[in-house]
């Protein structure tokens, strides 16, 4: 009798590569992210060889069209077309230093075989916004605050997490362990929360509710936007459980 073998699946799929690290003597494994199949994780072998095909093509953050056989543990990569290597942003330090943020963000934040992947179109909508805007900054905020809102991780913005009332206009804390807002009043000793003063809270609500291009055009104060980083940051390292590597080095560029 015949040894069943099972039908290997192709797939060519528009991705951006997430990560990118060196894998035996000659190989690497690329970490994908797809709009229609989430996370893959794909090792191009022999690609570091002098006469690869793929060898100066495909780089981390790299837009590509890619050919992939599907493996249970780990697919393989065999080719790639090239859409956008993002070569001005390269070329900007404060500017890869926020893409390299971005990358890290959407592979925390996804899965694998995700037929819904809607965090890969908002990754390329905003790495073609990185040269484009004006305001940095605002745009890292709106990027974190809608990948929550694309993961359903959007902390709780309107109602007291204790209390469960409706929360007045004014400053209120900001529980990351009970992901949202927190009434003064009702603040318990167990928690450390974040101060957010009124201003903060408007932000935080437009932005999770609006597009881009209606973001981009309010001007929001300054301590708003940092009082929105400090709580962005504690917020989604404890969604994570993780330290996020590449903010250090946003931090210290920027």
């Amino acid at each position: 009798m015949k040894a069943y073998r099972k039908k290997k699946k192709y797939l060519q799929t528009e991705s951006i590569v997430l990560k990118v690290y060196d894998f035996g003597e000659a190989d690497r494994i690329f970490t994908l992210l797809s709009p229609s199949n989430g996370i893959i994780r794909a090792v191009a072998k022999g690609i570091r060889k002098p006469k690869s095909r793929m060898g100066g093509h495909i780089d981390i953050m790299s837009k590509v069209n890619a050919y992939i056989s599907i493996g249970e543990n780990l697919s393989n990569l065999s080719q790639v077309e090239i859409i956008d290597n993002y070569t001005l942003l390269k070329k900007d330090l404060s500017i890869i230093s926020i893409g390299f943020y971005l990358l890290e963000l959407c592979e925390k934040f996804s899965v694998e075989n995700d037929p819904n992947n809607d965090i890969y179109q908002h990754l390329s909508f905003t790495l073609d916004l990185l040269l484009l805007s004006a305001n940095k900054n605002l745009l890292i905020r709106w990027f974190e605050i809608n990948l929550l809102v694309i993961s359903g991780f959007l902390p709780e913005l309107y109602t007291c997490l204790i209390s469960g009332e409706k929360l007045n206009e004014g400053d209120h804390l900001f529980s990351s362990i009970n992901g949202g807002l927190v009434d003064k009043k009702y603040a318990t000793s167990t928690d450390n929360y974040i101060l957010m003063n009124k201003n903060s809270i408007k932000a935080l609500r437009f932005l999770s509710n609006n597009l881009w291009s209606s973001v981009e055009k309010i001007k929001f104060p300054n301590n708003s936007l940092e009082n929105l980083r400090i709580v962005m940051r504690k917020y989604i390292q404890t969604i994570t459980n993780t330290q996020i590597n590449s903010e250090k080095f946003l931090s210290k560029v920027n």
